[in-house]
C-alpha cells in the first residue's frame, strides 16, 4: 500500500485511505522512505485530473503539505526546484477547490494555512543563482537573485514585474548573495478570509479586492523578514478607491492587518510600501454602507444629469439654428453662433463620457483611446467658447458704442475656439501618446505622466478669464445705485442676481468646484455639489439662454407660427 503511485489512481480519485497512509508518512518524517515521493503523487494527480480533491480532502492535503514542510526544517533538508514546482501544482488545485466551497476556508481557514506552507516552503529551497518562474492558473511565482554589491545605492532590487520592489533595510556584508521569492496568489470568492484588524470598527465591512503577492528574501541562504517592500496592485475589475487598504496576513492573529503598512491611492491603482515581508494584499471596506451608498448615488445623479443634459442640448442647438435662420442683427447671430458651438462641443462631451462606460479600457484600447481624446478636445471646445461669449459679452458692456464687425467676431472666435482646442488636444496626444496619454482604468488623460495637466490648466485660466469678465458685469450693474432711489437699487439687485445666474453656467463657473474637490476628494459635501451642477450644466444653458429668455421664446413662437401659416397656405392653394 505504501508504493501506491499516479499509475494506480489515474483513471479514478484518490482514496480516503491513501490520503489516510501519506498523512502517515508525512507526519512520522520518513522523508527518505517515501515522504517525498508523496508530493509526485500528488502533483500528478492535480495537474492530470479533472475532477480535484474531493472538498473532505482539502484540509488532509494541506496537513500533508504543512507536515513536510515542518519535518523538512526539522531534518535540515532542502527542497529542490522541481519538488517546488510540484507544491506549487498541488497549491494550485486547492485554490480551485476552496474556490468551488468557499465554505471551506470560512470554517477552518485553509487558505491562511496555505499560505504558511507556502510563505515556508520557499526558505527550504536548495540554493540557486539562476532566476526561474512557474506559472499556474491561481499561483505565479518568480525567483530573482543577484549579489548585494551589483544592487544601487538604494539597495533596491527588482522584483518579477516592474510593479514591486524590495530594499534591503540595513547595511550588509558586499559579498552576500540576496535572493527573493516573488508568489502571486490569484484566489477567487472567498477563499482567504477576510477578517481585518481594524482596531474595533466593527460597522465597517471589507472584501478582499486583489491578488494576494508574497515576499520571501533569503541572504546567504538566510531568511529575511527585514526589508522595504513597494508594490503595486490593480482592484480586480474595479478602479480602487480611497477605502482601499494595504495589509498583510498576520498568522498570529489570523486576520489581515495593516501595521507597518502605507496606503496610497492614484489613478486607481494602489501603491503599498510596507516595513517587512510577507503575504500581503489590498483589502477595499464599504466603509460603511453609507458611502457605498452615497457612490451608486452619485454615479447615478451623474449618469442622469447627463443624459438630461445631452437631450437639453439636442433642443437649445434646435432653437439656436432656428434662431440664426431668423436673426437681423449682427449681435444676435454673434451670440447665437457663440451658444450654438459651446452647446455643440459640450454634447460631444456628454456622449464621449457615457459612451466610456460601455468600453473596457484593457481590451478595446483603440476605442478609449479615441474617447479620450474626444472628450478632451470637446470640453477644450466648450471652455474656450464660454470664454469667446463672455469676451463678446463685455466688449458690449464697455465698448457700448462700438459696432464689432463680423471680422471682429469671427477672426479671434475661430482663433480660440477652433485652433487653440485642436493645437492643445493634438499636441497632448503627440507628446504622451502611447504609454502616457490615458490612465489604465479609464478613458482620460493620464495623472501621473501629467498628460492631465493639458486641461486642468487651460480649464483653470478659462474660468479665471470669465470669472474677472463677470466681475466687470457685476460693477456695470452696480454703477446706476450710486445715483438713484431705492427702487432702482431694487431693480439693479434682480439684475444682478439674474446676471449670475445666467452668466455661471454659461462661463463654464461651476467647474470651479473641482479645484477644492481636488484638494480635498473624501469632501461629501462638494461631491454632491458638482455632480448636481456640472453634468447638469446642458439643461441650465437651454433654461438660462432660451426658457428664461422672453425674447428668444418670442422669435421661436413667431417662427413656428409662420411656418404653420405658410403650411396652412401651401394646402390651401393646392387644394
Amino acid at each position: 500500500m505504501s508504493s501506491v503511485t499516479i499509475t494506480d489512481i489515474a483513471t479514478t480519485s484518490i482514496s480516503d485511505d491513501i490520503l489516510q497512509l501519506w498523512a502517515e508518512q508525512a507526519s512520522q518524517n520518513q522523508l527518505n522512505s517515501g515522504g517525498l515521493g508523496v508530493l509526485q503523487s500528488l502533483w500528478s494527480y492535480a495537474t492530470t485530473s479533472s475532477d480535484g480533491f474531493e472538498s473532505s480532502q482539502v484540509p488532509l492535503v494541506l496537513y500533508i503539505l504543512g507536515n513536510l514542510t515542518s519535518n523538512m526544517e526539522m531534518a535540515d533538508l532542502y527542497f529542490s526546484v522541481d519538488t517546488v514546482n510540484q507544491v506549487l501544482g498541488i497549491a494550485n488545485q486547492l485554490l480551485s477547490d476552496m474556490s468551488s466551497d468557499p465554505s471551506l476556508d470560512m470554517e477552518e481557514s485553509l487558505g491562511s494555512q496555505l499560505l504558511w506552507c507556502l510563505e515556508n516552503l520557499f526558505p527550504l529551497m536548495s540554493t540557486t543563482y539562476e532566476p526561474f518562474s512557474f506559472s499556474y492558473e491561481n499561483l505565479d511565482l518568480q525567483y530573482t537573485v543577484t549579489a548585494c554589491d551589483s544592487l544601487d545605492n538604494n539597495k533596491i532590487m527588482q522584483v518579477g514585474t516592474t510593479n514591486s520592489t524590495v530594499s534591503l533595510a540595513a547595511d550588509y556584508a558586499s559579498d552576500c548573495d540576496v535572493s527573493i521569492f516573488s508568489l502571486t496568489c490569484k484566489p477567487q470568492n472567498n477563499t482567504f478570509s477576510s477578517q481585518f484588524d481594524s482596531d474595533g470598527r466593527t460597522s465597517y465591512s471589507y472584501y478582499l479586492a486583489s491578488d494576494i503577492q508574497t515576499k520571501v528574501m533569503m541572504l546567504n541562504s538566510k531568511s529575511n523578514h527585514v526589508a522595504n517592500v513597494n508594490m503595486s496592485f490593480t482592484c480586480g475589475t474595479r478602479v480602487c478607491d480611497r477605502t482601499a487598504t494595504c495589509v498583510y496576513w498576520n498568522f498570529t492573529l489570523n486576520k489581515w492587518s495593516s501595521n507597518g503598512c502605507q496606503t496610497q491611492v492614484k489613478d486607481g491603482m494602489t501603491r503599498c510600501m510596507c516595513d517587512h515581508l510577507t503575504s500581503f494584499a489590498v483589502l477595499m471596506s464599504g466603509v460603511v454602507s453609507d458611502d457605498n451608498l452615497n457612490d451608486a448615488i452619485l454615479s447615478y445623479i451623474t449618469r442622469v444629469g447627463l443624459c438630461l443634459s445631452s437631450l437639453s442640448l439636442l433642443l437649445c442647438i434646435s432653437i439656436q439654428v432656428i434662431l440664426l435662420r431668423r436673426s437681423r442683427r449682427d449681435v444676435a447671430v454673434y451670440r447665437h453662433v457663440s451658444i450654438l458651438n459651446m452647446s455643440a462641443f459640450l454634447l460631444t462631451f456628454n456622449l464621449s463620457f457615457l459612451a466610456c462606460d460601455f468600453v473596457k479600457q484593457d481590451v478595446q484600447v483603440t476605442l478609449c483611446v479615441a474617447l479620450t481624446f474626444c472628450s478632451h478636445l470637446s470640453l477644450l471646445g466648450f471652455f474656450c467658447w464660454t470664454l469667446v461669449q463672455s469676451m463678446f459679452l463685455v466688449c458690449r458692456l464697455v465698448f457700448v458704442f462700438h459696432h464689432v464687425t463680423k471680422t471682429e467676431f469671427l477672426v479671434p472666435s475661430i482663433i480660440l475656439g477652433y485652433v487653440c482646442p485642436v493645437v492643445i488636444a493634438l499636441g497632448t496626444f503627440m507628446a504622451y501618446f502611447p504609454h502616457h496619454y490615458r490612465m489604465n482604468v479609464a478613458c482620460w488623460l493620464d495623472r501621473s505622466s501629467g498628460a492631465v495637466m493639458a486641461f486642468n490648466i487651460p480649464a483653470i485660466v478659462t474660468m479665471g478669464l470669465n470669472f474677472l469678465i463677470l466681475m466687470v458685469v457685476i460693477h456695470k450693474l452696480l454703477r446706476p445705485s450710486v445715483s438713484e432711489g431705492k427702487s432702482e437699487d431694487e431693480d439693479v439687485v434682480k439684475k444682478l442676481v439674474k446676471a449670475v445666474l445666467f452668466c455661471t453656467p454659461q462661463f463654464g463657473l461651476t467647474w470651479a468646484i473641482g479645484i477644492p474637490l481636488f484638494a480635498s476628494p473624501t469632501n461629501l459635501y462638494l461631491q454632491y455639489l458638482f455632480v448636481l451642477l456640472n453634468p447638469l450644466q446642458g439643461f441650465f444653458i437651454l433654461l438660462f439662454t432660451c426658457l428664461l429668455d422672453k425674447k428668444v421664446m418670442d422669435l421661436v413662437k413667431n417662427s413656428f407660427m409662420q411656418s404653420s401659416a405658410t403650411t396652412s397656405t401651401v394646402t390651401t392653394m393646392s387644394g
